[in-house]
């Protein structure tokens, strides 16, 4: 076991001990060592977190929680955390001192110690910036920008520092299982502005750009090693041609998609095309790439649930705002859906929804009535529906995470966070004595989790609004009394989804939409499982088994019908192992899906209107890791 420690770092820092039992040989013991770290400065209700404050922990994974939570004093380091099941996946930490709240998240490595980064939980805490030749350091410049990096880390590069004369700013990494934040090292070859950064494999990929030495668009990119934490310093990657200002996503086969941007000698060519970076062979492709059906620069490019892509937003070579929505496939070699128009507006921000589709917020033009719609929901099946407008002031919105299916929204004086069974928006909570300064670098490490650089000070801020992820657990059976910790693919009401407390989730069929109404169970990802549901009016619905590259296999549907009686009360039973799924009717009729699912494939689990049905309803839906 490890022994009593403290950290000699300047924040406060506790270790305890996990002891696993190694799977080759039950008599060896493994001990491995959670540290948790708290920023200084990093106060919830006005109290720090020191040595009186108290602590749970909670082993997750791919197995059903059979040991509640222990609490520990944090005093009491090197603790054995003999609530922690040896194959946790993940950890979420919970600490309490006076009325004060931090939660941390992180991944439970395969093996040795792991740390875990404690946050208030909604305050903002600035992360300590690293000192410079001028003192702390700033950590992106003027056409900079912040990004998640892989694992636990954020990427800060690129831009121009004004207070040091101009020069290109240094490229700085954020440890998000630690505060710690450090140079890169090696530096980027080619200091850049308006580059895309995306997560590249293990490490990042700063893409494109223009060199802010000789305003020279560039047609390369670098890639950065988590190991040994700096920018390879071999040539470049050649970008199909020079490209800035652009929009960037990763796509479902891990490969980092380059859209629109400015091009040319002049670097004023507005740009409708597209390329793909392969991460394991750092090749270049264009070829089978789709065009943009609207050249732009500086898009949103969004991943949906889907595997699908969504560009939208951006900007005419002069400065105007695009209002058309374009979809591609996964791979981004075709358009899949009718590009449609979306109001614009003097700002806008748009975050992919879990279930399905997206979510989009435009701030109003100068002029505008007081009833200006500034909230959409794009389905699904690509279309667009009204939700609730924002009341009060809306200049500067900026999306963040989703955990929930609930992303949080800084609406440029104020949080808000998008509520999907209401299908409006309401306050956060946000517990701040003082509105934050968010600047216009921002990013979401994971869906629980804000960051961006204050526009005053620079510094790397976060704040932590929820803590689920694809192991949480849930409590209960899932559409009783409430939708908790279940979404709707869609605009709930008049698109076709609704729920009741006396009947359950509502699915209404509607011939017109090509994706048939559904919602999914929020955050969580499923290896093998089990999983029950009710048809309490007879209108049963289909179990949807979605995998992480947007395919789905609906039990119940046309590549897996299931005997069920219609009108008759019912309840269904399916389970998943490994590439089989088989079913079962509360009736005794049982049955194996001629089509399965991927091996090795992770699982969102959801319900949609069965095939030809005027309605599905569905109630009591319980899942269990197996």
């Amino acid at each position: 076991m490890g022994r009593v420690h403290r950290s000699k770092r300047t924040h406060v820092s506790f270790a305890v001990a996990m002891a696993g039992v190694a799977c080759h040989n039950d008599a060896d013991i493994v001990t491995r060592v959670v540290t948790m770290h708290v920023p200084p400065g990093c106060l919830s209700g006005g109290q720090a977190l020191d040595g009186s404050g108290y602590v749970t922990l909670e082993g997750l994974g791919d197995f059903e929680p059979t040991l509640s939570p222990s609490g520990h004093l944090l005093k009491n380091v090197g603790d054995a955390l003999s609530e922690i099941d040896p194959a946790s996946q993940a950890l979420e930490i919970n600490a309490t001192e006076g009325a004060g709240k931090w939660l941390g998240v992180a991944a439970v490595p395969a093996q040795g110690s792991l740390d875990v980064l404690l946050l208030p939980f909604l305050s903002s805490c600035p992360l300590p910036a690293p000192m410079g030749v001028l003192g702390p350091s700033v950590p992106v410049g003027i056409g900079g920008s912040i990004a998640f990096a892989g694992a636990d880390r954020v990427m800060a590069v690129g831009g121009v520092a004004q207070a040091q004369g101009g020069a290109a700013s240094e490229t700085f990494v954020a440890h998000l299982d630690t505060d710690v934040i450090a140079l890169a090292d090696p530096q980027l070859l080619t200091p850049r502005t308006q580059a895309s950064v995306t997560p590249f494999g293990t490490g990042a990929l700063v893409a494109g750009g223009t060199d802010p030495r000789h305003g020279t668009v560039l047609d390369n990119a670098e890639v950065y090693a988590a190991t040994p934490g700096g920018f390879q310093q071999q040539p470049p990657i050649l970008l199909s041609e020079p490209r800035s200002a652009h929009g960037a996503a990763v796509l479902v086969t891990g490969e980092t998609l380059l859209v629109g941007g400015l091009g040319g000698t002049d670097g004023k060519m507005l740009l409708a095309s597209m390329e793909v970076i392969d991460p394991v062979t750092s090749t270049v492709r264009a070829e089978n790439v789709a065009m943009l059906a609207v050249a732009r620069q500086s898009p949103t490019v969004l991943r949906l649930a889907s595997g699908e892509i969504l560009v939208a937003g951006g900007f005419d070579a002069a400065g105007n705002a695009i209002a058309t929505l374009e979809w591609f496939s996964p791979d981004a070699s075709t358009a899949t859906k009718r590009a449609i128009e979306l109001a614009t507006g003097s700002a806008r921000t748009f975050a992919a929804l879990g279930a399905g589709g997206a979510l989009a917020v435009v701030a109003p033009p100068p002029g505008a009535t007081a009833d200006f719609q500034s909230v959409w929901v794009i389905d699904a099946d690509g279309s667009l529906e009204a939700a609730q407008p924002i009341v009060g002031p809306l200049t500067a919105p900026v999306f963040f995470g989703g955990a929930g299916d609930a992303p949080a929204l800084w609406t440029g004086d104020r949080w808000l966070r998008w509520q999907p069974w209401v299908g409006a928006f309401a306050a956060l909570g946000s517990l701040d004595t003082a509105p934050p300064r968010v600047g216009v670098a921002t990013t979401s490490a994971d869906r629980g989790l804000a960051l961006w650089l204050d526009s005053l000070t620079s510094a790397l801020t976060g704040l932590r609004f929820d803590s689920r992820g694809p192991f949480s657990p849930l409590a209960a059976p899932l559409l009783v009394t409430d939708a908790n910790d279940v979404a709707p693919d869609r605009l709930v009401g008049s698109s076709g989804v609704t729920f009741d407390p006396s009947t359950g989730l509502v699915l209404v069929g509607n011939p017109n939409r090509t994706v048939p109404p559904g919602a999914f169970v929020t955050d969580r990802t499923y290896a093998d499982v089990a999983l029950d549901v009710d048809a309490p009016t007879g209108e049963p619905a289909v179990v949807a088994l979605r995998d992480e590259l947007g395919v789905e296999l609906d039990v119940g549907g046309s590549a897996c019908p299931v005997a069920l009686a219609a009108g008759v009360a019912s309840s269904l039973h399916v389970e998943r192992h490994g590439s089989t799924v088989t079913w079962r009717t509360s009736s005794g009729v049982s049955g194996t899906c001629a089509a399965g699912v991927s091996l090795n494939a992770r699982l969102s689990l959801g319900l949609r209107v069965a095939p030809n049905a005027a309605r599905s309803v569905a109630r009591n839906l319980r899942v269990v890791r197996l």
